[in-house]
């Protein structure tokens, strides 16, 4: 190999591994970004039960006031309430255990950021509040928030 096509092809590799590091760093924070502003908002339904029939739902939801079901893999999916904060979770969940109705905490992600600022606004009514009526009226109004999001 002749000493005149060393120095290009070190000049070549040099700028190479250059510009590789650049468009990489560039790469990695745009990572970094598009995780941030993706993050999905987390809440918490308190689910009633699932059913196998609109029947068999609708017997085990006679003592129930206000709720939703979706229709999931063909089971009915009962939930009572969503929140985003899991203290306002569990203060419901103590409301309806002391009724007589188990119901299980789960987290979900929602996607629709309006929806999710509501959320976080009714949070704070129930947050501030201790009437049990008062708080379960607080989430029939998130349901029916809820339901014109899903008929959207």
């Amino acid at each position: 190999m002749k000493k005149s096509n060393l120095i290009p092809i070190i000049l070549s590799l040099a700028i190479g591994i250059y510009l590789g590091n650049i468009i990489y760093t560039s790469y990695k924070n745009n990572l970094k970004l598009e995780e941030s502003f993706n993050e999905d908002n987390v809440a918490y339904i308190l689910q009633q039960g699932v059913y196998s029939s609109k029947d068999s739902m609708n017997e085990n939801t006679k003592n129930l006031t206000d709720y939703i079901y979706v229709l999931d893999n063909n089971k009915y999916v009962v939930f009572v309430c969503i929140t985003s904060n899991m203290d306002n979770a569990n203060k419901i969940k103590t409301i309806y255990n002391d009724k007589g109705i188990d119901i299980y905490i789960k987290d979900i992600n929602i996607s629709d950021s309006a929806f999710y600022e509501k959320l976080k606004e009714y949070d704070k009514m129930i947050s501030n509040n201790s009437d049990n009526n008062e708080i379960l009226n607080i989430e029939e109004q998130v349901l029916k928030e809820y339901e014109l999001l899903m008929s959207e």
